[in-house]
Parts: structure tokens; sequence; C-alpha cells
């Protein structure tokens, strides 16, 4: 069985000062009231993006509640001996114990609710010896990117931290994209030209929802229009989204990491043409684009192409 993971090491400084000893302490308690009262929850904030991005501090205690949950998230913590307060019945309350703030959120900002399917994704891990539930990073993701402001830029680079360091499924996250289509859109696209790793046909499936002809009465379906799987008969996958699937498994696979073949697509036929460097490698890009398309014909034209060793010694002066 895989082993929870773990919340980043450079935190756990922070238990051996009075101060977040105390903030654990009242953690722990939130998490007890929760889960004594058997209320479905996730973490999200500052503990959820240390634990799927990038580490960093925080002050105060984010819970992700259902609505119909929030009262009687209260009323737990309030059993605890937490000071509490229903500070705004659209989407917020708030509990205090030891100068520690926990927020209850239970609706965030694009109409983004903890619903069951954020739930059934939650991650698991654990923070100084305590296993947390955290939202899933696709939805945190989305939730970071949503909530994003001038007053608030840390949102937006706690989501490009998680893009960049967690294992994202970019299936399920565009299947959430409809709550911040374009902020996604735009984070993404910000992302790759920070040289993150976004596969292409994410961000043209994206694209294609909001741009589409047919405008905003376009069924929710179309984000995976792109992500059709590539076991469906080769008919139903968009030829354009076939040459990006086969470019980012050819740019991801370390036998190869090329990304520099010209890929042609006719009806069935694949026409791959190019340098590498061995016929090892020529073999491998063969071996990724046939696991990528396997009903195609492929024209594998790609050539060896070593650099000549230089004659002499180069003098540097």
């Amino acid at each position: 069985m895989a082993s929870t993971p773990s919340i980043n090491p450079s935190q756990i400084s922070a238990r051996n000062t009075e101060g977040g000893a105390r903030f654990n302490a009242v953690l722990f308690a939130a998490l007890d009231a929760l889960e004594e009262a058997k209320i479905p929850f996730a973490l999200i904030g500052g503990i959820a993006a240390s634990g799927l991005g990038r580490p960093r501090s925080t002050h105060d205690i984010d819970f992700f509640v259902r609505p119909e949950d929030a009262e009687a998230t209260l009323n737990a913590l309030g059993a605890k001996g937490f000071r509490t307060e229903k500070t705004d019945i659209e989407w917020l309350f708030k509990a205090f114990q030891d100068d520690i703030l926990v927020d209850i959120i239970f609706k965030s900002k694009g109409e983004i609710y903890f619903d069951e399917e954020m739930h059934g994704h939650c991650k698991p891990v654990e923070f100084h010896g305590r296993k947390v539930p955290l939202v899933s990073p696709e939805d945190l993701t989305i939730i970071k990117c949503a909530v994003h402001t001038e007053g608030g830029p840390h949102h937006w680079h706690d989501a490009l931290a998680i893009l960049s360091h967690a294992t994202i499924d970019w299936d399920y996250l565009l299947k959430r994209a409809r709550r911040a289509p374009r902020r996604l859109l735009a984070l993404l696209l910000y992302a790759q030209s920070s040289d993150i790793l976004i596969p292409n046909y994410v961000i043209a499936s994206l694209y294609d929802y909001i741009f589409t002809k047919e405008g905003t009465k376009v069924p929710v379906q179309i984000l995976h229009k792109a992500a059709v799987s590539l076991s469906h008969p080769p008919e139903s996958r968009p030829p354009e989204y076939i040459v990006a699937h086969i470019r980012d498994a050819l740019a991801e696979d370390e036998r190869t990491a090329q990304q520099d073949l010209k890929i042609l697509l006719s009806g069935k036929k694949l026409l791959v043409k190019g340098d590498c460097p061995t016929e090892e490698r020529c073999r491998a890009i063969e071996e990724v684009i046939r696991s990528i398309a396997p009903d195609y014909e492929i024209n594998n034209q790609v050539r060896v192409f070593a650099m000549p060793a230089p004659d002499r010694a180069e003098e540097i002066s």
C-alpha cells in the first residue's frame, strides 16, 4: 500500500515554536470535532497549498464543507470550546481558539461548492504526524485561479506551484474547469510561458469550449472533446488533438524527449519526419507513437543524424 505523502518538510520546524505548537493544537482539535460529528470536509488554503504545491507559511485554517453542513460544523467546533460567529450566511462562518482563526467556507468564488465529486477526489496528506484530507490538486488549482485578485496574488502563485509539483489528472481538471474556464485558460497559458509542462490538448480543449461558434449554450461535454480516450475508434478522435497527444508523449518520455519532429496526419496515416541522434532514439520515437495511436498506419521517416566529431581540439583564447 502506498504511503500517505507528507507536507513539505520545511514546515516541520513550525511545530518546534510556541506559535507552531498552538496552531497544530487548534488544527487537530478542529479535525477531531469534524470527524467526531462525521461531517464531510477537506482543507483548502495555506495548508493545502503547502501539501500540493509550494511550502509557505499560513496563520489560519480553512475547512471546505457543504452548505448544508455549515451550521453543523460551527456547532461541532462550538462544542469543543471554539468561539464561533456566522460571518456571512452566503459563504463563510468563523471559529476561534487560542488566537487561531478557523474559516468554515461553504461556497468559493465562481459558485464552487464542496460537492460529491470534489469529496471523492480528496487527497490524504500527512501533516505533523496527522493525516489530513486536502482537496485534489485539480480542484485547488481551479479554486485558486478563480479567487485570485490584485490584493491576493499568492493565490495565482499557489496554483502555478500546484501545476508544477503535483500529479495532475488533466481530464478531471477539464471536467471541473466549467467553474472558471477563462481564469484556468489564462493560468495554463501563463504556466506554459513559465516552462511548466501543460499538455497542449488541455489548452486547446479549453479554448474550444470558451470560443466555440455555438457560444455559451455549448454543453459541458465539449471540455472532453480533446481528451477522448485513445482507445476509442480513430474516427472519434479530433486529428489536431491526436497530434498534440503524440507531441506531449514524445516530450515527456525520457527515451525520446523529442519536440522538433514534423508529424503529419491524413486519415488513418501518420507521417513522422525529422532527425534524431541514435537508432535507439528512432525506435523509441516509433514505439511512443504506436502506444498513443495504435490504430494508425505509421510511416516513420525519422533519420539518424550524428554531429561529426571535430578534427582537432577547439582552442579557447
